[in-house]
């Protein structure tokens, strides 16, 4: 059984963060229909709810590049009527804000990340200088002691000295390198997770057959008389 969440809660997710634009992109664009009823008749509902929240933009929906390049895929997966493209245009700008943000501060945790890195490494430097120069130091000092006659107590003391500054060189060394791979591990997975470009025309065609815009491919009819039924108790159940 999946346990992955469903795509309703991703979007419920995105709404709050940014962040999770990764996980809802991605799930969006590989749907498979047919989905159950009650998942489309949420995701529905949230979009719906969405685009009547969201403030329009009345210029970038007339003019703006963007929202042109949409109302040809709209073209291209047959949703025709001019409500539906109105509603799906915005959403579909909604959509484009997350993806903005999303890049954004993915951005910035990579740069602080790369940050955190070039400290790191110029830390090892600093660690594995202080640890060879300990080390000659420390013999030179030894030898030293030994070749006195008598043995110096304080040359010695300052062999022990030594050797325990290099010891702990080395062993923030060994603390920094392992801090190293945690940050490339951070790393990777930010560059992992995010999303560079969008796939537009495919959203469209997955966001207009989950409103009931268009058929999904495959040919699925989603608007049924039922779903209509229920999806008016929901917005009922959270006008009351």
């Amino acid at each position: 059984m999946d346990s992955k969440p469903p795509l309703s809660e991703d979007f419920a997710r995105l709404q709050d963060s940014p962040d999770a634009f990764p996980f809802f992109y991605r799930k969006l664009v590989g749907l498979r229909f047919p989905i159950e009823v009650a998942e489309i008749l949420e995701m529905r509902y949230l979009c719906q709810r969405a685009i009547d929240e969201c403030e329009r933009d009345d210029r970038d929906y007339e003019w703006g590049e963007f929202t042109a390049s949409r109302m040809a895929d709209m073209d291209h997966v047959g949703v025709q009527k001019s409500t539906h493209r109105e509603r799906l245009s915005r959403l579909l700008l909604l959509l484009r804000d997350y993806h903005n943000l999303h890049k954004t501060r993915s951005a910035e945790a990579e740069e602080t990340l790369r940050a955190s890195l070039a400290d790191n490494r110029f830390a090892q430097e600093r660690s594995r200088s202080y640890g060879k120069g300990g080390g000659v130091a420390t013999l030179i000092a030894a030898i030293s002691s030994v070749l006195l006659s008598p043995p110096a107590v304080l040359m010695q003391g300052l062999t022990v000295l030594l050797a325990y500054l290099s010891l702990d060189a080395f062993y923030s060394l060994s603390i920094l390198r392992r801090e190293e791979r945690r940050l490339n591990e951070q790393l990777s997975e930010i560059l992992r997770r995010r999303v560079r470009t969008v796939n537009w025309r495919a959203v469209v065609r997955q966001t207009g057959a989950l409103l009931g815009y268009t058929r999904p491919l495959g040919g699925e009819a989603f608007r049924l008389e039922q779903e209509h039924e229920a999806l008016d108790q929901l917005v009922e159940a959270d006008g009351h």
